[in-house]
């Protein structure tokens, strides 16, 4: 099988499944949310910020380095991996269980200490997790890793009414949560090729403490980012709008997380093994940085035009205040998106240190975030100033690859510049029709995204040029001619 299937179909498996999972937890936490009141359900939020903390800064991303690494096939560095994770998730839950009284006192909810407590039990368990169905994408076998993450998914959703109905508060997450964990490991148990096994090799393990701690110190920035602003909306302002917050930003990434891990997932192997060719590289790199760019537009207008409107359908109009910044918070995840390629392919080229600085400057606007939250302003004004982290972040992340790897930063600014003018169109639009689900947004909705995609075909020459072999090549093969390579050089 050619490359470019195996990238399309893992590209497809690995996006079907994840908008799956995405979409089971998004329906999940809208029967809670409809269930238990907005208090509870902004209780709830500290909890995935509790988890997320300890996650992100114990990550060395040994996940990662079983596909980047020559030698990640091999099983006792498969073994010493699977180790690392026990220890990691015994250390985390152990923490987790002291820190879970400063917990309860910085968000002011004392009677959500057992609460805290019981949370340490899901990094616990999922230290046990088997590694093999992620060291399979070094074949680009992403079935089995699909199951591991879709069929715990499954039974969270399965359980989130009954628990929901039965406990009516923040414990029905809580369990819910436990349930995922325990999922989770049993299938990647079940889904496994190999034996799972520990070893303890000390020089595998400085490759990964190597390889991770740039990605360890980028773990601490990104909760920092992604979580510290609502550390923040928590302390200095009630859980009610720490629940609104918390649900525009749910809202607004889950789209673009999906793209974001399955094209991370994906692209990573085929940009791993072109890292010496430059010229393949490039062409790979240009094509991805041109899709994701465009496929952001998609995701961006679609909640600045329909997004108040969706949520207040979706989670009730005790949630109609997200209007008033769901629009910025799509902005923030369509540059996120963009920022993908460039990130991935500093991976492939085995640099870690570029996702490091390149959050460094994402996370230069936490002292303005602390300023705008600790002065009572606008939640609005926290996402505005998290955009512009957004943009740092990634200039910061074009000029690495530029300077390390001689990768032209105009291969990802021009059609990023195509992206930010749709957005102003969007946001321009989105403003004079208002925030309803009539036919008039969709109409607008549909004309933007029709007229972005055009001017992408015209203005973008590599991502034209693989369009059309894409469609050739599909239609020889509904037609059953000789394969799209043979066609070309007919």
């Amino acid at each position: 099988m050619s490359l470019r299937r195996k990238v399309l179909q893992g590209s497809g498996l690995m996006m079907g499944g994840q908008v799956l999972g995405q979409g089971m937890s998004f329906v999940r936490n809208i029967i809670v949310a409809r269930l238990i009141s907005t208090d509870d359900f902004g209780i709830a939020s500290t909890f995935f910020i509790s988890i997320s903390l300890f996650e992100m800064i114990s990550n060395l991303s040994v996940d990662r380095l079983l596909v980047q690494a020559e030698d990640g096939d091999d099983p006792e560095f498969q073994a010493t991996a699977q180790a690392f994770q026990v220890l990691r998730g015994a250390a985390n839950s152990l923490l987790m269980f002291l820190l879970a009284w400063p917990f309860s006192r910085l968000f002011d909810i004392p009677q959500a200490l057992w609460a805290f407590q019981c949370v340490a039990l899901v990094p616990l368990i999922r230290g046990f997790v088997h590694l093999d169905p992620k060291r399979l994408h070094r074949e680009m076998r992403f079935g089995r890793d699909v199951l591991s993450e879709l069929l715990p998914q499954v039974l969270a959703l399965g359980l989130a009414w009954p628990l929901a109905r039965w406990l009516g508060n923040y414990a029905a997450v809580l369990w819910l949560l436990v349930a995922q964990a325990v999922a989770m490991v049993l299938v990647s148990h079940v889904t496994a090729v190999r034996r799972y096994a520990w070893a303890w090799n000390r020089t595998l393990f400085a490759r990964m403490a190597r390889f991770g701690w740039p990605l360890l110190l980028n773990g601490v920035l990104m909760f920092l980012i992604w979580q510290g602003d609502r550390i923040l909306v928590g302390s200095a302002y009630d859980m009610t709008q720490l629940a609104l917050y918390s649900v525009a930003m749910t809202v607004t990434a889950t789209p673009t997380d999906l793209l974001n891990r399955a094209s991370s997932v994906v692209l990573l192997p085929p940009l791993a093994r072109a890292q010496n060719d430059k010229g393949r590289f490039v062409e790979l790199y240009t094509f991805l940085a041109q899709t994701l760019s465009l496929g952001g537009i998609a995701f961006a207008a679609f909640f600045i035009i329909l997004g108040p409107g969706i949520v207040e359908m979706l989670y009730g109009a005790r949630y109609l205040g997200v209007g008033a910044f769901i629009g910025w918070f799509a902005v923030m995840q369509m540059l996120r998106l963009i920022r993908v390629v460039p990130t991935t392919a500093a991976l492939a080229k085995g640099d870690t240190v570029a996702c490091l600085l390149a959050n460094i400057g994402r996370a230069a606007c936490l002292p303005a975030l602390l300023v705008l939250a600790l002065s009572g302003q606008p939640l609005v004004w926290l996402v505005v100033a998290g955009c512009g982290g957004e943009v740092v972040a990634l200039s910061i992340i074009l000029w690495r690859v530029y300077q390390v790897h001689d990768i032209d930063q105009n291969i990802c600014l021009k059609p990023a510049g195509i992206s930010l003018s749709a957005v102003l169109v969007s946001g321009v639009t989105g403003h004079a029709i208002g925030q309803s689900l009539g036919w008039i947004s969709v109409t607008a909705l549909a004309f933007i995204l029709l007229t972005s995609f055009l001017v992408g075909l015209v203005l973008l020459a590599e991502f034209r040029h693989q369009i059309v072999g894409i469609v050739r090549s599909g239609a020889a093969s509904s037609m059953r001619r000789v394969p799209w390579k043979a066609s070309q050089k007919s």
